[in-house]
């Protein structure tokens, strides 16, 4: 009786079906990556909370034009944190079966996202005080976590963040290339989220800081359903580091 009726629901409302797939919820936090990279670039010291690229070049730039020292190490905080949440991610995922295939790293990186709203609620950040820096760690700490929890448990051609290989693809692979344009939608959807998410974070900052971090933990509140209770398609393998798990058998790299 029990799974006649779930089968029921799933019939008749598809809208709680999509928002309890696994993929859905990968969509989503590929929303808030552009949320929050504008927040630390165009209000929090020209810096990025998930794109380290940017931070390594945009240093190497400043250290190669002669720029004072604080223009350069200001890049450092960051990539440190940064850093130390890709350690702990990685940390959750050599841990228990349960605590990784839970996916419970999303959770984290959940609570740091509220704690940057409830630090933004309550005091002013800038790219001028100590508490701009500190939401700059707590997003890049989060976004560290977020790239190592996605080298495992992504879906390929689903990008999250880096954009370049994606894009790449959808050209590469498109029909004028003599290519079959496989995943082209699940490419071009990821791309668009980053950007328009982007956009709307710029927006937003015209009011205050508060309001893309707000948006961004709505949508992650959100995505945590299908993330962590959400089931990962089987057909499409494992992605990252797969050496990891050998078990769990191969696939292609998600986060392209």
């Amino acid at each position: 009786m029990a799974e006649l009726v779930v089968a029921r629901t799933r019939h008749t409302d598809p809208m709680l079906g999509t928002l309890r797939n696994y993929t859905t919820g990968l969509y989503l936090i590929t929303a808030i990556c552009g949320l929050l990279d504008a927040v630390c670039f165009l209000a929090l010291g020209g810096v990025f909370a998930e794109i380290m690229t940017g931070n390594l070049l945009l240093m190497a730039f400043t250290f190669g034009a002669g720029d004072p020292v604080e223009d350069t190490t200001k890049f450092m905080l960051p990539l440190a944190a940064f850093t130390l949440g890709a350690l702990g991610g990685g940390r959750l995922l050599r841990g228990s079966a349960q605590v990784r295939e839970r996916r419970l790293g999303f959770a984290f990186e959940w609570l740091l996202i509220v704690a940057t709203v409830v630090i933004s609620a309550v005091a002013s950040p800038d790219d001028r005080n100590g508490v701009g820096l500190l939401v700059v760690a707590l997003l890049a700490f989060a976004m560290g976590i977020q790239n190592a929890m996605v080298r495992v448990h992504g879906i390929p051609d689903l990008a999250t963040n880096v954009m370049t290989l994606t894009l790449t693809a959808v050209i590469a692979d498109s029909r004028p290339a003599g290519g079959d344009s496989r995943n082209w939608r699940r490419r071009a959807l990821s791309i668009s989220l980053f950007v328009v998410s982007a956009a709307v974070g710029a927006y937003l900052l015209r009011f205050d800081v508060l309001w893309p971090l707000l948006l961004a933990a709505v949508i992650f509140s959100v995505a945590l359903v299908p993330l962590i209770g959400g089931t990962r398609p089987e057909s499409v393998g494992r992605s990252g580091p797969d050496a990891i798990f050998p078990a769990d058998g191969g696939g292609a790299p998600g986060n392209q």
